[in-house]
């Protein structure tokens, strides 16, 4: 395959191609190929060959569960708004304090996997690390346990007083908001009192730990403001050195209220240290930077923005935070419209306002038919998404498989970035052979 695609073959598990490759080459049994390019880091912390394998069990239906789910445990945050960018602010302080709790998290876990799903993503909403069945490591044991993989997306603030070497002992992948490399910039944006030099110390301790047990690598993320982006290079330094595996740079996505307003000036130096930061890359620091300008429009599906028969985000992701009672949990069709998607341009209801914990995996397949919106439909409904990659992707890849009906072998390389424009859609580098 990689004769016919060129470029680096990109070997190893998951982990070890982590941020390395860019295209996947699939072949199926009757002898075609098909070249894609890559996700871009969606299915972290699971991989391709645990969706390949999860499509496989879809046998050309629609899955019974989704691939992954996101639980946001609680909308309790150790954050204020972080600079006026949180998505999240507007609802959480309509109920401040809502969870779901331990025990309802952990039912709904179990019914997750016990219909075959495959990644739990500890996730806000509110800062997970405040719930605690997460930050005890209890919750994430469990899964693990369970057989699913696991991420925790966290500002950290929390994590001196979390059990973190049980929650690293589980596989479980640790991701921290950093958005500063100071303490005064940090506090600026978070609005609360954490120091950074404590921050790093706590960081550097669980990277070497991870590193010790041969755990899932630690990872960083910086999200872009006007107030902070003066620290990008520099925190991606300081991450590397702490032992960090991967800094992601984003850019704030959402309505024009929730997006940092940057000078010409603040236009004009971010590429310089953009590309500082990009140039610390290496085998064992990986450093992603948004490859759109940071002003750029969120991509709207409703015009024509994505190219995709259906809403692919959806129908293999869902978002599961808390209901109006601790014991029952409440079911979103994806990120955005994380509570009631108040504060977004379109508003959809929820797949599911009060669902039990033990059997809301009925109400999510049940939506296939039962929601007011089809999944194609919602591809001309929603007006902005931040998911492209993802369902391009998996519009050509369902297309290839059949819905999972027909078998691939898949392999990883990284093919010259002005070469994969011709790898949108998907491109065929060998046709299959016709049956007899």
């Amino acid at each position: 395959m990689g004769s016919l695609l060129g470029g680096e073959h990109v070997p190893g598990t998951h982990w070890d191609r982590f941020g390395k490759y860019n295209a996947i080459a699939l072949e199926r049994a009757d002898g075609a190929i098909l070249a894609i390019r890559a996700h871009a880091g969606e299915l972290v912390p699971g991989s391709t060959e645990d969706l390949l394998d999860f499509l496989k069990a879809c046998n050309g239906r629609h899955p019974v569960a989704p691939f992954t789910l996101e639980l946001d445990p609680t909308y309790a945050c150790s954050s204020v708004s972080c600079g006026g960018a949180c998505f999240s602010a507007a609802y959480r302080s309509l109920r401040p304090k809502a969870q779901i709790s331990e025990e309802a998290a952990e039912a709904a876990i179990r019914a997750f996997a016990h219909n075959g799903g495959r990644v739990v993503r500890f996730d806000g909403g509110g800062d997970p690390l405040m719930h605690e069945g997460v930050r005890s490591g209890r919750l994430v044991v469990k899964a693990n346990e369970l057989g699913l993989r696991t991420t925790i997306l966290t500002s950290g603030d929390l994590l001196h007083r979390s059990s973190w070497e049980a929650i690293i002992d589980s596989d479980c992948y640790l991701r921290v908001s950093l958005n500063a490399a100071t303490t005064p910039t940090r506090r600026e944006i978070h609005g609360n009192k954490v120091d950074m030099a404590k921050l790093w110390a706590v960081l550097a301790r669980i990277s070497q730990y991870a590193m010790k047990v041969s755990g899932p690598p630690v990872g960083a993320t910086f999200l872009l403001t006007a107030m902070n982006y003066h620290e990008v290079a520099e925190a991606a330094r300081m991450a590397r050195d702490a032992g960090i595996r991967h800094f992601s740079v984003r850019r704030v996505l959402g309505p024009d209220q929730l997006r940092p307003q940057f000078t010409t000036t603040d236009l004009e130096t971010l590429p310089e240290l953009l590309a500082d930061a990009r140039g610390m890359s290496n085998d064992d620091f990986v450093v992603f930077t948004p490859f759109r300008e940071v002003n750029e429009p969120d991509l709207s599906p409703q015009s024509g923005q994505i190219a995709a028969s259906s809403c692919w985000q959806s129908t293999f992701k869902t978002v599961m935070e808390p209901a109006d009672q601790d014991s029952k949990v409440r079911v979103q069709l994806c990120g955005r419209y994380r509570g009631d998607g108040v504060g977004q341009v379109t508003q959809l209801p929820a797949i599911a306002t009060s669902a039990e914990p033990s059997s809301w995996v009925s109400d999510w397949r049940n939506s296939f038919h039962a929601y007011p919106h089809s999944r194609p439909s919602l591809l001309r409904k929603c007006t902005s998404c931040i998911d492209r990659g993802f369902i391009e992707f998996m519009e050509a890849l369902i297309e290839f498989t059949e819905m999972g009906s027909r078998a691939v072998n898949a392999e990883h390389f990284y093919i010259a970035p002005q070469d994969l424009g011709r790898l949108r859609g998907g491109l065929t580098l060998r046709s299959g052979r016709p049956s007899t």
